[in-house]
């Protein structure tokens, strides 16, 4: 991992938002993406990143009714994609290695960087799974199979219990939670918890 670029396994496929957009839209977007976290733009600049963590602890921080949750948030406290992300960018460039960008996320206590060209514009995103990813790759391809597939599952748990967060917990959305769970236990060869629909 020492000499392989970080444009080697990084993700080209950016989700970018500004720091002016409502957090409805910004999460609306990450959630059509299926992504996990966004790059914030102003113009062309790169001013942070925005994590479906971040959008977590708003949700859990301003619980509503029975509303859809994110949205009640969002108009009652007018919160913008800028009141949200973290301060402190920390970003790697596209020809930093591997083990840069290992140290950086196992140092800043988050799991994903932007990855910039030599002008600073971004280009890609690497993240801790990526970094797991070619580790397992590189320890063996049975693993990897395996991972993929346990991770397959709990992003399906990630995303019911994201809609169920921001849904007014609804019944359908509640029973799609447990579906997801128990379907992430099977893959995960766990005995099921004692959940309702």
């Amino acid at each position: 991992m020492h000499n392989i670029p970080v444009r080697r396994i990084m993700s080209t496929s950016l989700v970018k938002v500004s720091p002016s957009d409502t957090l409805l839209s910004a999460s609306l977007l990450m959630e059509s993406r299926r992504v996990h976290h966004a790059l914030v733009l102003e113009g062309d600049r790169l001013v942070g990143i925005l994590s479906s963590a971040d959008l977590l602890k708003v949700a859990l921080l301003h619980p509503v009714g029975p509303q859809d949750a994110l949205s009640a948030n969002d108009e009652q406290l007018d919160l913008r994609v800028r009141d949200v992300m973290p301060r402190g960018l920390v970003s790697i460039y596209d020809n930093q290695d591997l083990r840069d960008a290992a140290l950086a996320l196992s140092m800043g206590g988050y799991h994903a960087l932007p990855v910039l060209a030599f002008d600073g514009t971004p280009v890609g995103i690497v993240t801790t799974s990526d970094l797991a990813r070619l580790l397992l790759e590189r320890i063996g391809g049975d693993a990897v199979t395996k991972v993929d597939a346990g991770h397959a599952a709990l992003v399906e748990v990630l995303h019911a219990a994201d809609a169920y967060l921001h849904s007014g917990q609804s019944a359908s959305q509640h029973a799609r939670l447990v579906r997801a769970v128990e379907r992430a236990h099977e893959q995960a060869g766990a005995a099921p918890l004692a959940l309702t629909a």
